[in-house]
């Protein structure tokens, strides 16, 4: 395999890892580059087998999400699919998931076979929270076929219908900025809502939610040319947990708020480049947020030299 020039972006969860720990973003987004063409016993292997794992928090949010992903393409293709289906599939899914992430499949086939953090760092979870996980990942998607949007979509004529769980990208001062919908239609009225489903069992979303992600996400509407205007634009925190719905009609203040973010956060990220051209960079000049808390919870604890010790870990 050829080696790929590795492009600076910038994307939500990119500067959301940014933010967290330099170190950390620097093992996601450079450490494991051509890690194909390194030996299998290497740390650059090793390091992309780590940015793999997902916890089970996470690997319960992607399993929801791909399911009513399927679901809506199901859906714009004239199908009306089963609920009660749907949530066997998945489960049926998580089940080999689990097998393969305990028998350390992830190791063998890195990026393809599902790799479980709790797993890899042998950290106890009782089979009680395991099989919570699995009901939890179940009532979101019975709350999702009780929630209004199946019908909204089935109603949808084809030329309603935008970007479904597709990443695509546009430009931005001369960067590049990427983003994945969960979720978009034009509404009958002409204007578009944009969907982001959530999966925790909190609702974040009356706390102001993740307002840079949504706004980024109108941002891409107006680049696109979906409307013209920000106030054409509606956004929807969907809590699938508690089938709860924030509704945020968009500013052009929002608009202006998330640019100077976007150029803030990339900046940051440049400054530590060494070579911001040919996006070069070295682990050193990427700082460790350590803490106890903070590096026990990270993928990369195990090849971070600066991550601190704690016992049992």
């Amino acid at each position: 395999m050829a080696e790929r020039r590795n492009e600076l972006g910038w994307s939500r969860s990119r500067a959301g890892a940014f933010d967290a720990c330099p170190r950390r973003y620097w093992f996601i987004y450079y450490g494991a580059r051509d890690w194909w063409l390194s030996p299998p016993d290497s740390r650059t292997r090793e390091i992309h087998i780590l940015k793999n794992l997902a916890t089970r928090f996470m690997w319960i949010g992607s399993v929801v999400h791909e399911s009513i992903e399927n679901v809506l393409r199901r859906m714009q293709s004239g199908e009306r699919p089963d609920a009660t289906a749907v949530a066997e599939a998945a489960l049926e899914r998580m089940r080999t998931d689990f097998r393969d992430s305990r028998a350390g499949k992830h190791r063998e086939r890195p990026g393809k076979a599902c790799g479980l953090f709790e797993h890899e760092y042998a950290i106890p979870v009782s089979d009680q929270r395991w099989r919570e996980g699995a009901e939890h990942a179940k009532a979101c998607l019975a709350n999702f076929f009780r929630s209004p949007y199946p019908e909204t979509f089935a109603g949808l004529g084809p030329e309603s219908w935008l970007p479904i769980e597709t990443l695509d990208s546009f430009d931005l001062g001369g960067d590049r900025i990427h983003v994945k919908l969960d979720a978009a239609f034009r509404r009958p009225d002409g204007r578009v809502e944009i969907v982001d489903w959530k999966t925790g069992r909190r609702d974040r979303g009356g706390e102001g939610g993740d307002r840079v992600q949504l706004a980024c996400y109108a941002l891409y509407a107006l680049e696109k040319g979906w409307v013209d205007r920000p106030e054409e634009i509606v956004t929807v925190e969907y809590g699938l947990a508690g089938m709860t719905s924030h509704v945020r009609e968009v500013d052009p203040r929002a608009i202006a708020e998330v640019r100077e973010y976007i150029g803030v956060s990339i900046g940051g990220m440049k400054a530590l480049l060494d070579d911001v051209e040919q996006n070069v960079a070295t682990e050193g000049r990427f700082p460790t947020q350590a803490s106890a808390d903070n590096c026990r919870q990270c993928n990369f604890r195990r090849v971070c030299p600066d991550a601190p010790r704690t016992r049992g870990h």
